[in-house]
């Protein structure tokens, strides 16, 4: 479902704001994340700027970051802010967003201040201040002012806990020329299936993410048979539990004849 919920057709705003140029990078830009349709993958809604009253949505592509902003939006009452950096792609008419790093604006934390402040016994009293305190240097009035002038904190979204396999690979890890061959999911997802090595061993497949070189694969594969082999670059990440492929370069591969002797 997973596949099918990231490749389907999406429903733009009735008010977009332009896309945004592939290979761009969006770097600490705060948003919400927003389903436009019940079913959709989540989107990153940024937040709008005064006077400018256009949307402007990035799907976010499957990654541990897009976990962990699941994780801490289950955790909270209602819509959060997010600050977010990420790689843009262009795909399909849409803007998609691979986040790189995220963390959560969340309200300041409720304080309990003392009341009252024990008077200092080396000091004299003042009969127009409290006892034992400068004006405005009191406890309650330096946090006053730090909650007055701070409305929301940056919060990491790094739990301390390992929650992803030890065998999968970490969110950026880099495939050169990599021996495989496209299959079509029964979803409509396109999957790269690695090549065994010469030991028999092969890593497990990976779903492809949209990216101009996904597109360029498909148009090749109308014109030709995408099942031969080819070596396929591109950056891993993983998504409860599967990996996913942005595909960055491709190469054929051209079998050569066995040489007799």
């Amino acid at each position: 479902m997973i596949v099918a919920i990231l490749m389907a057709s999406l429903m733009a705003t009735s008010d977009p704001a332009p896309l945004v140029p592939d290979g761009a990078t969006l770097m600490n830009a705060e948003g919400r994340l927003v389903r436009p349709e019940p079913g959709d993958p989540w989107n990153l809604r940024l937040t709008a700027t005064p006077g400018d009253d256009r949307t402007q949505d990035f799907v976010l592509m499957p990654s541990q970051v897009l976990e962990d902003m699941e994780r801490m939006q289950a955790k909270a009452d209602g819509p959060i802010a997010f600050v977010v950096t990420g790689d843009v792609s262009l795909f399909d008419g849409r803007n998609w967003l691979m986040p790189r790093h995220a963390e959560a604006l969340t309200t300041h934390a409720h304080r309990d201040v003392p009341s009252v402040e024990p008077a200092d016994p080396g000091e004299p009293d003042d009969t127009d201040m409290r006892p034992g305190a400068s004006e405005g240097d009191s406890i309650e009035d330096i946090v006053a002012d730090l909650q007055s002038s701070i409305k929301t904190l940056p919060r990491t979204l790094d739990s301390g806990s390992d929650q992803a396999n030890p065998q999968d690979p970490l969110d950026g890890t880099l495939i050169h020329a990599r021996r495989g061959r496209l299959l079509r999911g029964r979803h409509g997802a396109w999957v790269f299936v690695f090549d065994a090595d010469a030991w028999g061993q092969g890593d497990p497949p990976a779903v492809l993410l949209p990216s101009p070189m996904l597109q360029k694969l498909v148009r090749q594969g109308q014109r030709a048979d995408y099942r031969k082999p080819i070596h396929l670059s591109g950056v891993l990440t993983t998504y409860r539990g599967r990996r996913f492929l942005t595909p960055t370069a491709v190469t054929p591969l051209h079998e050569r004849p066995n040489l007799g002797r």
